[in-house]
């Protein structure tokens, strides 16, 4: 019998020898973390390829965000593919529904395919726009026809569906029921399983997961931020939520990474075996015996070399050259702010006596990034109509933060559960203006102040003089901080708003979702409230 012989045995008796995970769709931005940094905190937990969509940096920055992500990218232990942002803004320019840092068309595009690790076109979520048969939608399809073309189409079905892949359209990761991922299926789209720090949509897919759809369903991220990285893993949490559920873990297993590997046509990677790279995970059942427990990743192998957690977790320069940060000028553009600038008025026609008035309101649904379109009665004093906490119902604010156009909208919005103080950020999907939640205008006004003086990132104000805050240079999306720093700090923040009364297990991702008006029903930007079901702006109370 031939018998293979290594400068070095590894003895994994007991343990099993898996494909390396892929992420199929992530922002790194998400992470607020530099790619370099990002890599630290996933290697370890088994992921060894991520395909990356990098409209974060792009919606602030534009091409040369895009060109910047490339570079950041470039010779990492973990390899970083790329999908070019096709919605910067997220919505048609020509609906004047946002306002973005910069503008992406088609031309702008085009040329970046020829780096070896584009692999085509990220999602397109302005699918209005694609039944509607925009050109400059048409022409970015046109010009990827030869390359993948994510999807990002939650709710869709029928014969928008059918238009939809019938364009080129090959994955959606937006599916939150398992009939709606059924049908992508049965019409030819890869499913993609997130479970992110926000969305979280496993447990109401995995259910479609077995020996058949394993070849084409996928595990993504998309948005997932450094703590719970930390606290619970990356696809690997995905991974060990499926061997939990019952599901073999064959099946599980080639989902984490042949799935992902063929959708995207990496063809040299996704198994263990001969002329696949050595992208593997040396894993066991977490009890030792049954898959249902879970798993514990004992050690990663990258192109087969041990990726070692000590150096990894200690010195970036060990896996990259350490590159410094882009010079890109002021992230927050914007003057300072004051408590009146959160007011809002009563409708034209109101009776100057009135004492209540009907709100559209923004409904948060936890652990979703859908909203619901609510409506309520609010108080009215003084020609304002005010929020009322005994209903959970606070004010939300997006400011323009790139151009200095001054515009900036006030609206009402349910389910945060705050008793006090408030919160704001530069992370503000997709276009990345300021956001800020709060229960009282002066407090929401130096929240908002404080995020203009650290240049962007994240602020809690439990009250005028108790603020922690979290500061991202680059682009005020991102830091080159160590993850376990960033981590912490970003639990430290979440604790000031459980003391502050805030519900939401995950309240910064959250609030960031609420600007984002491809998403239904209800959202807020820098421009006004958009009615995502139509499509159309609408008034914060009537």
């Amino acid at each position: 019998q031939q018998r293979y012989e290594g400068l070095e045995v590894v003895d994994g008796c007991g343990s099993f020898l898996v494909p390396g995970f892929i992420d199929a769709h992530v922002h790194i931005e998400s992470s607020l973390l530099t790619p370099e940094r990002f890599q630290q905190a996933v290697l370890p937990f088994g992921t060894t390829t991520v395909i990356w969509d990098p409209h974060e940096i792009a919606n602030v920055r534009g091409r040369e965000g895009l060109v910047w992500a490339l570079e950041a990218s470039e010779g990492l232990a973990l390899d970083v593919f790329v999908m070019l942002s096709s919605c910067v803004p997220s919505t048609s320019p020509q609906r004047e529904l946002e306002t973005s840092g910069a503008l992406l068309r088609a031309e702008d595009l085009a040329p970046l395919q020829a780096h070896p690790r584009v692999l085509g076109l990220a999602e397109m979520m302005n699918y209005p726009g694609l039944l509607a048969g925009e050109p400059e939608v048409l022409n970015k399809l046109l010009a990827f026809q030869d390359r993948r073309r994510d999807g990002h189409c939650p709710g869709l079905r029928g014969k928008d569906l059918n238009a939809y892949g019938a364009a080129g359209i090959h994955s959606c990761h937006e599916s939150v029921s398992k009939e709606e991922a059924r049908e992508k299926l049965q019409k030819g789209l890869h499913v993609l399983i997130r479970e992110g720090s926000c969305a979280k949509d496993a447990d109401a897919l995995l259910p479609l997961l077995d020996d058949y759809s394993s070849a084409v369903i996928g595990f993504c991220s998309d948005d997932r931020n450094p703590a719970d990285i930390a606290k619970e893993g990356h696809i690997s949490y995905i991974v060990d939520k499926a061997l939990r559920s019952g599901h073999r873990p064959q099946t599980v297993f080639r989902a984490a990474g042949f799935a992902a590997a063929r959708a995207y046509g990496l063809e040299d990677r996704g198994a263990v075996a001969p002329g696949f790279l050595a992208d593997v995970c040396l894993v066991r059942p977490r009890d030792g015996q049954a898959w249902s427990s879970g798993v514990t990743v004992e050690a990663v192998y990258k192109k087969g070399h041990l990726v070692d957690r000590a150096v990894l977790a200690a010195d970036a320069e060990a896996y990259a050259v350490s590159r410094p940060l882009p010079r890109w000028g002021a992230n927050m553009r914007l003057a300072p702010c004051k408590a009146e600038d959160f007011h809002v008025p009563v409708p034209a026609g109101t009776s100057p006596g009135a004492k209540l008035a009907q709100a559209r309101v923004i409904g948060v649904r936890t652990r979703q990034i859908v909203t619901d379109a609510l409506t309520a009665t609010l108080p009215v004093s003084e020609g304002q109509v005010r929020m009322d906490r005994e209903q959970d119902i606070l004010k939300i604010a997006v400011f323009e933060r790139h151009h200095q156009t001054g515009r900036r909208t006030v609206g009402f919005v349910k389910g945060f559960g705050l008793q006090r103080g408030a919160i704001a950020t530069s992370i503000n999907h997709d276009s990345h203006n300021a956001i800020v939640v709060g229960t009282d205008e002066a407090l929401m006004a130096t929240a908002l102040n404080h995020l203009i003086r650290i240049d962007g990132g994240i602020v809690v104000a439990q009250d005028q003089e108790t603020i922690e805050s979290l500061s991202l240079p680059v682009g005020g999306l991102m830091c080159a901080r160590d993850p376990q720093d960033v981590a912490q700090a970003l639990e430290r923040l979440r604790q000031r708003t459980v003391a502050m009364g805030c519900r939401l297990p995950e309240p910064f991702i959250q609030l960031s979702f609420l600007a984002l008006p491809v998403i239904p029903s209800l959202k807020i930007t820098d421009r006004g409230l958009v009615d995502v079901d139509r499509f159309q702006l609408v008034s914060a109370a009537f």
